[in-house]
């Protein structure tokens, strides 16, 4: 069986999430240790009523088990960290489910969802393999957002060609809820023909078809929709090929 370095060509950038890891459990272990070591001293003080040092103290070791507290809600310190490596030929994913190895060609969709978890958000990227693997990269992986995107952006620059063709042959389209052709784009029964379609766009979680004024957009959740960019891309594709015809 080939190496995944066969098949995959060469390394570009790898996303080491057991570096983000060793760094994330040693922030942790030191403001533990400094809040436990303030929490004697603050004792003495207060009881023996010297506020001046007591009361400084107290905060001091409230403050270090709060930041550690915030480390451990953003981070979601883990034992075990998956490693990424993006090649010139394909996605390598390994851990402690063991190891994944892809071409670009081997990959047919990837959905992409995000979640607010304070000021940040938490991005998932579901990816599936031509065999029915199933790949999902979260925020175990460092950087995950840039590594997803540039997943997505190299199924997307294979498949909207395939697309496209289908589409040319006047052959209908299906992406997610939606459903594509020369002629518009339509959802739910409800269809817009391309010179009435204003822009298409990924916009606050949400696909959106924008429609011209008097028109109704069309809608559905990116976080249900596999192939969000390449959707918007043949959108796209084909408004030109309509205004040029």
């Amino acid at each position: 069986m080939p190496l995944p370095s066969d098949r995959l060509g060469e390394p570009i950038r790898t996303f080491d999430g057991r570096a983000a890891g060793r760094r994330t459990w040693a922030w942790l272990c030191l403001l533990c240790l400094a809040s436990l070591a303030m929490i004697p001293v603050a004792v003495v003080y207060l009881h023996d009523r010297v506020w001046w040092a007591g009361v400084p103290a107290l905060l001091l070791a409230m403050g270090y088990a709060a930041a550690a507290g915030w480390i451990a809600g953003r981070d979601r310190p883990r034992f075990r960290h998956r490693v990424a490596r993006l090649h010139t030929g394909g996605l390598s994913v390994s851990g402690p489910g063991g190891e994944a190895a892809h071409t670009w060609d081997e990959l047919v969709s990837v959905t992409v969802s995000g979640r607010h978890a304070g000021p940040r958000v938490r991005w998932c990227f579901t990816i599936v393999a031509d065999d029915g693997g199933v790949l999902r990269l979260e925020d175990d992986i460092p950087d995950v957002r840039t590594l997803g995107v540039a997943v997505a952006e190299e199924v997307t620059a294979r498949i909207v060609p395939r697309h496209l063709a289908a589409v040319r042959k006047r052959e209908p389209v299906r992406l997610g809820p939606f459903t594509l052709d020369l002629d518009g784009v339509e959802k739910d029964g409800e269809r817009l023909p391309w010179k009435a379609v204003r822009d298409v766009a990924i916009d606050n979680g949400m696909v959106i078809v924008h429609a011209h004024t008097g028109r109704m957009d069309l809608m559905a959740l990116a976080s249900r929709m596999p192939d969000a960019l390449a959707f918007t891309a043949l959108c796209h594709r084909l408004r030109r090929l309509a205004e040029s015809s």
